[in-house]
């Protein structure tokens, strides 16, 4: 099955780096009570160094589900025996957790012994750069993006940028893209260490997790200027990527969950102390630290990941089974802005679906997002607070760019301009929303694959409200029918046609629904809430009767 074991055995030799693989390799082989094979030895090199089942496949060009069926009537139950696990219970991200609590990490003087007896051994060789890809994935293709990377490369090397954050929506290739900028500069640098923080790392865990693998020799202390003094003494790159998840849910942009405040300080430091290394950020919203501070000039940059460009975009559906010559095609990228998850999902709903007709499946009405690409936008839009989510509500229903100036006067904000303002920021700092300049004025809008989610969430959110309002009969949880109109007055009539497909009619859609399942007869449920019309804030100007009006509730 497998020809060639050198190709094997030199496969993930950075496990050697953090553990002690020829203890583990003799446990296993008492524990099994036989001799591991060669691919089993890649494969728990692969899992120490959270490389995914398929991967491993990949790499040993095995199939998945014959890699698979190997481990789990091998190596998967020498895993168990040795960790004192239960049968049958291991799951193959636990792989690094068990054997570390076990004691099969080596410690920082274990690899510090470890890499002078190497060095020692290696005659007139240099040593080899510290390289830790801990969670990073395995990036097998790639499209396009090639004055990006030259771009990065050089803020990193000739610059030698002191912080960068590589921010874009979910989807968009923000890991990606960083794991081959590093790929192309990690020999520059003396250290390498990748961590993600998607478990909100506090921030003495994370310093300690660093400084483990940083630094020369043992530590007495552990704290930010520990770290700061390493990253003077050597060229160090480290790469933080999911940052997001250290940030606070329901907020705006800038405060820090528990444990995580001190990242701020983190950031700060690097930013401006004098040192010699490189730490870059990844995630789907840009730290105030980074926006407030970053600029050509100056030793922090930040770089907002778009969508591919012609050549990438198509380079990646080829990739698919298109030849790059379909009618439709270029229109099919423009339409979602060359987002390659889009770009994934769609294809394979045209191939599978439509035959390959990328015309005939651009004739349709609504655009594609997957479950995918729904459970990014459903993570990010989840953490906005509400007035966020109803800045996005009106830009979605306007289907249009939007002028500061209109939002604040069609939004009867209670709050004040410069909160809106605030809000606003916050959103293109999360990346959710794009800005241009027509006629001197700056307009705010939605991109495609963002205005579906968050239209179609609209149209859930107001459906939950029309079935309160039929089982309860009365309008105390009006929310957004009150503060979002459905279908503007004086739009264009293009405008107007679209706000009564895309929201309007799946709403009369869910009263219908609402009313049937109630029992309850419409021409009666109108009766009830003409004798009490007041909706719960009835102190602010309100769309609630209009809106009621369209949809069937009011006269």
């Amino acid at each position: 099955m497998l020809s060639d074991n050198d190709h094997i055995e030199g496969l993930f030799p950075e496990a050697a780096q953090n553990w002690d693989l020829n203890r583990l390799y003799t446990d296993l082989q008492i524990a099994s009570g036989k001799e591991l094979k060669p691919f089993e030895k890649a494969c728990l090199r692969g899992l120490l160094c959270r490389y995914r089942p398929g991967q491993l496949a990949f790499k040993l060009t095995w199939t998945s589900g014959a890699l698979r069926v190997e481990l789990n009537k091998g190596l998967y139950r020498s895993l168990e025996a040795i960790a004192d696990q239960p049968i049958n219970t291991l799951r193959w991200e636990k792989v690094p957790e068990w054997l570390e609590a076990k004691g099969y990490k080596m410690q920082r003087q274990n690899l510090n012994a470890s890499n002078v007896s190497s060095q020692g051994n290696s005659g007139a060789n240099p040593p080899k750069n510290l390289v830790d890809w801990g969670e990073a994935p395995n990036i097998q293709f790639f499209y396009g993006r090639a004055e990006e990377l030259a771009k990065l490369q050089q803020w990193l090397v000739s610059d030698r940028c002191h912080l960068l954050a590589i921010c874009g929506m979910g989807g968009i290739g923000k890991t990606a893209l960083t794991v081959k900028l590093v790929e192309s500069i990690q020999t520059q640098f003396d250290c390498f260490i990748w961590r993600s923080l998607r478990g909100a790392q506090p921030t003495a865990q994370l310093i300690a997790d660093l400084l483990q693998f940083l630094t020369p020799s043992p530590q007495t202390g552990c704290s930010i200027s520990d770290l700061i003094e390493v990253l003077r003494q050597k060229r160090c790159l480290v790469v933080l990527d999911d940052f997001e998840a250290t940030l606070q849910d329901g907020e705006l942009v800038g405060a820090y969950r528990q444990g995580c405040e001190g990242h701020a300080e983190l950031l700060q430091r690097v930013g401006s102390e004098r040192h010699q290394s490189s730490l870059i950020l990844i995630g789907r919203e840009q730290p105030k630290e980074i926006s407030m501070n970053q600029g050509e000039d100056q030793p922090i940059r930040y770089y907002k990941v778009n969508g591919l460009q012609r050549q990438g975009a198509l380079e990646l559906l080829r990739a698919r089974g298109f030849t790059g010559s379909e009618n439709g095609l270029e229109a099919l990228v423009q339409q979602y802005r060359g987002n390659p998850s889009a770009l994934r999902i769609v294809s394979g709903t045209i191939q599978e679906l439509f035959n390959g007709n990328v015309s005939e499946f651009l004739k349709q009405t609504a655009l594609a997002l997957g479950d995918v690409l729904r459970t990014l936008l459903y993570q990010q839009f989840e953490r906005l607070s509400k007035l966020e989510k109803d800045v996005l509500y009106w830009l979605a229903i306007k289907h249009r760019p939007v002028s500061l100036a209109t939002l604040r006067s069609e939004m009867n904000l209670q709050a004040s301009g410069s909160e809106l303002i605030d809000a606003l920021e916050s959103l293109r700092w999360r990346s959710l929303i794009e800005k241009l300049t027509d006629q001197g004025e700056v307009m705010f809008l939605l991109e495609p694959v963002v205005l579906k989610y968050v239209n179609r969430q609209f149209v859930e959110e107001v459906g939950k409200e029309i079935m309160a309002i039929a089982s309860q009969q009365n309008l105390k949880s009006v929310n957004l029918l009150q503060s979002h109109v459905l279908v503007e007055d004086h739009a264009p009539d293009s405008i107007r046609a679209m706000q009564i497909r895309l929201v309007l009619k799946p709403i009369k859609e869910k009263l219908n629904k609402a009313i049937a399942q109630n029992n309850t007869e419409l021409d009666s449920l109108r009766e009830l809430l003409a004798t009490n019309p007041q909706s719960p804030n009835n102190q602010v100007p309100s769309y609630t009767e209009a809106n009621l009006a369209l949809i069937g509730l009011w006269w």
